[in-house]
Parts: C-alpha cells; structure tokens; sequence
C-alpha cells in the first residue's frame, strides 16, 4: 500500500489517509468507498489530483435483514485503494497505471484483461494505443455508472485479474462528466476520474482460510474503533447484528472459544488492526454481558417503547415483529 501512494505521489498526486468509516453523509452509515469520505475535497479542489487509502464497510440488505457481502470475493471491511483526478485526460492516468500494475507488482499481462462499454469509443482508442492485446478487452453494453434512469455519470473501465478460474475485477476507473444537482443532470465543465483498486484483491489475501470469520472481526473491530460525533443509533445496531453472527458463525461451525483467542494472537493474522486485540474481546463480552442482564429484566407481556428499541437495537427485531409478538400474547 505504502509503494501504491509513493508511486503515485512520485506523479504529483497528493496522499490523504484513511478518514473515519462512519460517514457525515445522511445517505450512508459508513464510508463504503474512497470517493464517499473525501467527496467534498476533491469537489472543492481546482487543480490537485489525489491518492488515498481508506477504510470501508460495505453491507447489503435493510437494517432488519442483514446479510454480508462475504460471499468468498467480496468483503464486508476491505481497503479500498483511490486515485481521483480533476483537469486531466484519462490517457495519462491509464498510462501511469498499467506501469504500475505491470512492471511494480510483476502482474503477468495474459491474466490482465480490461473490460469496456462497446460504445466508449474514445476509452478503447487509448486501450489499444497503450499496446493492450485485443484478445484481452472485453466489449460489454454494461460499464456506465448511472444517476438514474434518466441520466449517467459516465463510463467504466474495469479491470480483471484471472486467478484460479475466476475473473477478479481488481481496479474500476469511472470517468466521471455528469452529475445530479437536486433534479437537474448537469455536465462538468472538467471531467473527474474515480478510480477504486482493492487492497486486499490486488494481493490476493481473500483466499485464505477462515475469511468470514476474519471478516466479522475486522468489520467489528473496525466499526468500534471509529465510533466519533457521526455515531448514530443504526450503527449500533449495525455492530450488534454483527456480532449476533459472528457467535452464531462460531456456534454452526463449532469452533471452541479458545480457537477464537488463538485466532486473533496468530503472529501472521491478516486484521486491520493488530493493536488493541485484548480490549476488543473485553469489550465484546462486556456488551454481551450487559445486554444479558438488560434483557432478563424485560416482562415481554409489558413492553413499552423504551425496551422495544432497546430490543431493536440489540437483537435486530424489526418494531413490525415485536407488535406481532405483543399482539400474539394478548389474542
């Protein structure tokens, strides 16, 4: 990661760190992109193109149906590696990027294959004037990053890795012309490139054993480590869904608790971070411990609407659920 930001500082992009996962945007809980964090810098900046690394969580599904993208490809936490261009041509990014991938991380060329709308025509031109072997681009009517259904952002150029028979998509680079300003589909006046490579996919560190079960932990530890000013209640119950199937992932695959403790002092585990471990299960049982000891003193047959959210934001109940239980005890 450290060589990915020198790289490209070494081409005059400025480095910005990782910013907090919960997010200030009230569309989002957490920051599930790099572009999502530093959204208002690089609207606000004029000249300066950017590199950076940041922290994401990225879940599907509604508060009360969680489900997690970690389906042995997709994480639930990852690092999202970023670069983001304003007032220059995609010609010169691509250019610096296929170096970057080819000669700095000896990625064989033959497994490298570039996906592209087939009507991007400008996007293919430099394609194959970078030397790119046609047997290698993958002509799609997919790639456009939509608005809405009434306009789009762009097109996409995704990039692939093949590896072990799957088709990785490792790097997105949307080239970014449109955007939606309350109801209006205005055109800018200079184009912003959005590049998104994966961290972890980049080095292949997903084909490992136990990757859920590191995923829940980090996803965990992760959210609880950047719990600030933004934190709202949703988060909370975020974490606690979380936790619900962390235990239950444990319980279906009968791992003994001291495999848990063994699991996260490993010399060579792979978590975001390596710090704090001790405070993390102290604070995980704690919570649990609490939430035990809160529940008992719960009379299901008289629940008011303090202990309804109580149980919401813990268990992950829906309120529709529990007036179905309440409604169900006093047939």
């Amino acid at each position: 990661m450290i060589n990915y930001l020198k790289y490209y500082n070494v081409y005059n992009f400025k480095i910005l760190g990782t910013q907090n996962i919960i997010s200030d945007c009230k569309t989002l809980l957490f920051n599930n992109s790099g572009f999502s964090s530093i959204k208002k810098i690089i609207l606000s900046s004029v000249k300066n193109n950017f590199c950076s690394f940041q922290y994401c969580v990225r879940l599907k599904g509604i508060f009360n149906d969680l489900n997690l993208n970690n389906d042995g490809i997709h994480k639930t936490s990852f690092i999202m590696m970023g670069n983001f261009l304003k007032n220059t041509n995609i010609f010169f990014f691509l250019k610096i990027s296929i170096k970057f991938l080819f000669f700095f991380k000896n990625i064989n060329k033959k497994k490298i294959f570039f996906s592209l709308n087939i009507i991007d025509f400008s996007t293919i031109l430099i394609v194959l004037i970078l030397k790119i072997n046609i047997k290698n681009i993958i002509f799609t009517k997919k790639n456009i990053w939509k608005i809405n259904e009434n306009g789009y952002l762009g097109f996409c150029l995704e990039i692939y890795y093949k590896f072990k028979n799957i088709m990785l998509e490792i790097w997105n680079i949307v080239n970014i012309k449109y955007y939606k300003n309350n109801i209006k589909i205005i055109k800018l006046k200079n184009n912003i490139i959005d590049s998104g490579l994966g961290y972890d996919r980049l080095n292949f560190l997903f084909f490992k054993k136990n990757l859920k079960l590191n995923d829940l932990c980090n996803s965990i530890f992760l959210i609880q480590n950047n719990i600030n000013l933004n934190f709202k209640k949703n988060h909370n119950f975020i974490l606690n869904k979380l936790f619900k199937i962390f235990l239950n992932f444990i319980f279906i695959k009968k791992i003994n608790i001291f495999n848990i403790f063994c699991f996260f002092f490993k010399k060579n585990k792979k978590f975001f971070f390596k710090n704090n471990v001790k405070n993390f299960l102290v604070f995980l049982i704690k919570k649990e411990y609490v939430f035990f000891c809160k529940l008992k003193k719960i009379n299901l047959k008289k629940l008011n609407l303090d202990q309804m959210k109580f149980i919401f934001e813990t268990y992950g109940i829906s309120f529709k659920l529990i007036y179905l239980i309440i409604k169900n005890i006093y047939k």
